[in-house]
């Protein structure tokens, strides 16, 4: 059960950018993680995630790339629309200022913030690796789609390969054997240029599993997987975050 001393609240992370802030009890100063969300929005399904995460005891921000819109699982055409109006660039200002946010807030442990993104999210996820640099100290992707997509249906979205070399954060990718969006092919491509780079990352593919199987809001939820994925990812964050108190490892 999620602790009811978890406090949450919507913030202004920038002149042009809010956030869902959840912070865990007491007064000490703990990790951090940002969480970006799929293409549907800040919805409860996030909400609930970063409360999920506060409750492990690292502070949780969400930023609201898209600014208060929302949508139902149902209007993939319209929220593609809107989450592809949101340029690269404008996504690492966004990133950058939520560090920024963190890193100035009483209950957050310097030098100690991490990352997750699911789907699109995931995609921003790495993305804000290759920007953010040492900002960031370690990150998560959950099915991140268009990291190298071949698929001419995402010609506009740039590779984010190129940038490979400027990534200083260990990765953690999920993904689902059965995902149409995110073929093996784009995997093995990923994976080549980590490893050719020198990154330290780990590469998890769940048999069985689909797009978007951590959603338990989604019809592609599947839960047993998606615990698999959140024990690994919840031992990733404690080896290079460390948790409240605890210092990560050597």
């Amino acid at each position: 059960m999620i602790n009811a001393e978890i406090q949450t609240q919507s913030v202004p992370i920038s002149p042009n950018l809010k956030g869902f802030l959840a912070i865990p009890p007491g007064a000490h100063p703990c990790p951090a993680i940002l969480i970006y969300y799929e293409i549907f929005g800040l919805d409860e399904h996030f909400k609930a995630l970063a409360r999920k995460v506060a409750a492990m005891g690292y502070v949780a921000l969400v930023p609201d790339v898209l600014g208060g819109k929302v949508f139902g699982y149902h209007e993939v055409p319209a929220a593609l629309s809107a989450a592809r109006a949101i340029t690269d660039t404008q996504f690492v200002t966004h990133a950058r200022d939520s560090v920024t946010f963190l890193q100035n807030h009483p209950r957050v442990l310097p030098g100690h913030t991490g990352q997750m993104g699911f789907c699109l999210g995931g995609r921003w996820a790495f993305l804000a690796a290759t920007a953010l640099g040492d900002h960031i100290q370690a990150t998560v992707a959950y099915y991140g789609g268009g990291i190298d997509s071949k698929d001419p249906r995402y010609a506009a979205v740039p590779s984010l390969l190129p940038a490979i070399s400027q990534i200083q954060s260990p990765l953690l990718l999920h993904y689902g054997a059965q995902d149409k969006a995110i073929l093996p092919e784009e995997i093995g491509r990923i994976t080549a240029a980590l490893a050719a780079a020198g990154k330290t990352f780990g590469l998890h593919v769940f048999s069985g599993a689909g797009h978007a199987f951590a959603n338990d809001h989604r019809d592609s939820h599947n839960p047993a997987v998606a615990a698999d994925a959140w024990n690994l990812t919840s031992a990733f964050f404690q080896r290079y975050l460390g948790t409240a108190g605890m210092p990560t490892q050597p």
